[in-house]
């Protein structure tokens, strides 16, 4: 039987998933955390730590993507530490295709918290980390929130967690959620920036724009919008000129949590976002209250055509030097698409609510891949 292995190593951030891209189809992918072993690797000191994960393998012809083999250090005495072997029920290690992406199970929605960020509660278990993309729908009390996908933001329990939406004044509802995806990974538009939802919007200058999930846009990027009535902002709109209204961006924050993209345009005097000054739907700053509903959502959308307006107002020179009325988006038939290996995160330990391989010390990991161009097929009775 011929195999291939591949090796490589990284430094992980804490409590932040991890991903690996490979062209390869992997069969079997191992995991070392060096520095809980107690090894120094990458100028970082060993800190042989009990009961952390220190191993993990992964066989995609018969494991459950999302699980693990993992060996966790037992109580240090010294200079050595027991070994667990065990199982990571959650947070494990996913084998990705983009062109064949997994479909995640469907969980019951049992109420929501409004707010500025919006808490949500599951009736079951949601196995969700920081940085997951969910679906929200079939929301009974709250229809205006149905099909939105959105970023979480933090996970508070294993029947928790929170995005960026500002739902200030909803009524909670029952409903239906869905995993779709993750920030660190491909999306499942594998040839051009997706328009990406509006979470809010400031009347500054510059203004700033919050989207519900990060966007791949870059500084430079040009982007329009398609901005229904209800959610106010004519100014974004083409009703007062007739013609598109065009932005140039000029900072990016992707970082989970914020998710924000900055423009050369000064919105001071502009209208405020989420009300068109009707009474039955005005919620000032926050997202539409059911009685609005239904309507098209607020979103941002990435435009084909550079220019170099309002640059140098705001001292930037984008990377690279301004495209000045070229087309930005050559890059976008270009295929995206990335297969790999997502390591996931949480305690660092098999906990069967918060646990994760990675955990929250920064560590030195070494891992293999190994593809077998030949196998024999399963002999089970």
């Amino acid at each position: 039987m011929a195999t291939q292995v591949t090796t490589g190593m990284f430094v992980n951030k804490a409590s932040t998933p991890f991903f690996v891209p490979l062209s390869q189809k992997v069969d079997i992918f191992k995991l070392y955390n060096l520095t809980m072993s107690g090894v120094k690797a990458g100028l970082i000191p060993g800190a042989l730590t009990s009961n952390r994960i220190v191993e993990a393998s992964f066989n995609s012809r018969y494991m459950t993507n999302g699980t693990a083999k993992i060996t966790q250090n037992g109580t240090v005495s010294g200079i050595l530490a027991p070994s667990q072997n065990g199982y990571a029920a959650i947070n494990g290690i996913t084998i990705f295709s983009a062109d064949n992406q997994p479909i995640y199970p469907v969980v019951a929605v049992a109420s929501f918290a409004p707010g500025t960020t919006t808490v949500w509660t599951t009736g079951a278990s949601h196995n969700l980390q920081v940085g997951d993309t969910v679906k929200v729908y079939s929301l009974v009390s709250a229809p205006q929130f149905s099909s939105l996908l959105m970023t979480v933001t933090a996970v508070g329990s294993s029947t928790t967690f929170t995005t960026l939406l500002d739902s200030t004044g909803a009524t909670t509802s029952v409903g239906s959620m869905q995993k779709v995806g993750n920030y660190l990974l491909p999306t499942k538009s594998l040839y051009y920036p997706q328009n990406r939802v509006i979470a809010k919007i400031t009347n500054a200058n510059p203004m700033v724009v919050t989207t519900l999930v990060q966007q791949d846009y870059h500084v430079g990027d040009v982007v329009t919008f398609s901005f229904p009535t209800a959610f106010g902002i004519p100014e974004l709109t083409n009703s007062i000129s007739g013609l598109p209204f065009e932005a140039t961006i000029i900072a990016v924050n992707n970082a989970v949590g914020t998710q924000t993209v900055t423009l050369a345009i000064d919105s001071t005097a502009f209208g405020v976002f989420a009300t068109n000054g009707n009474a039955t739907v005005t919620n000032p700053g926050h997202w539409l209250l059911s009685p609005g509903y239904p309507f098209s959502f607020p979103i941002m959308v990435p435009q084909g055509e550079g220019n170099i307006n309002n640059f140098q107002l705001f001292n930037v020179t984008p990377e690279p030097l301004p495209y000045g009325n070229q087309n930005v988006l050559s890059f976008a038939r270009q295929n995206q698409a990335s297969n790999g290996v997502l390591i996931g995160a949480g305690n660092g330990t098999n906990s069967a609510t918060i646990g994760g391989i990675i955990g929250p010390t920064v560590d030195f990991w070494a891992w293999e891949a190994t593809t077998a161009l030949q196998s024999f097929p399963s002999q089970l009775s």
